[in-house]
This record gives C-alpha cells, structure tokens and sequence, in this order.
C-alpha cells in the first residue's frame, strides 16, 4: 500500500530529469533549424537582389541605341545587398549583325556569388 501511495505522489527525480532532457533537446533542434532557414532566407533574399540588378542593366542595354552601347561596370545598393555589375558589349557575336550582351553580377552577402545573364540584340549595322 504504501508503495501505490508513493507513485500517487509525482514523479521521481529520474522521470524529471528524462523530461527537461528531451525538453532542452527539442529547443536545440528547433534553433538550429530556425538559424538554417535563416541562412538560406538571407541567401535567397541576396540572389533575388542580384539577379534584379543584372537583369536590370541587361535591360538597359537592350533598350540602348546600337551605337551608344559600351561595356562598362559599377556597384550598386539593392535591398540592402550591394552588387558589383560588370557587363561586355560583344559586336557580331554570335552572328554578323548582332551583338553579344554580358551581364556579371557579383556580391558577398553571405557569400561570394556570381550571376550571368547573356542576351543577344540587333547590332550597330543591323537596320
């Protein structure tokens, strides 16, 4: 009887121990996973701003006159991710009459990553 009254009284130091246990590992696996979705939140969030800026002076030199396109770089700031941007004017590439358009974008948040986009426009001799 008195050992039916013991159980009735809570648990014992080994079932509390057990249970912060598992308790405190629960909280270690649901923060690393929170700093992993973080990470790649971040990272996502810094692709989504380069390929922006790529794309962004890729249209740009598309909509430029033929004569007035030249390659050229610079570095801007979007969403908080600065962005290098390196873009090559290539005439008769890949055909007589067209020109090869290069856009690098490059930035280093969280890591180093680069970018191309390629596109293809009437040349300087094309009407």
């Amino acid at each position: 009887m008195n050992e039916a009254r013991a159980r009735e009284q809570g648990f014992t130091l080994v079932e509390a121990l057990v249970a912060v246990a598992l308790i405190a590992s629960a909280g270690v696996v649901a923060s690393t996973a929170a700093l992993a979705m973080l990470r790649l939140e971040r990272a996502a969030h810094a692709e989504a701003a380069g390929l922006a800026a790529a794309s962004e002076k890729l249209e740009e030199l598309i909509a430029t006159r033929p004569a007035d396109r030249r390659s050229g770089n610079d570095t801007t700031v979007l969403d908080g991710v600065a962005v290098t941007r390196v873009w090559r004017v290539l005439d008769d590439q890949p055909a007589r009459d067209l020109v090869r358009l290069e856009v690098t974008s490059r930035w280093d948040h969280p890591q180093l990553t680069l970018l191309t986009l390629v596109a293809a426009a009437p040349g300087r001799s094309a009407p």
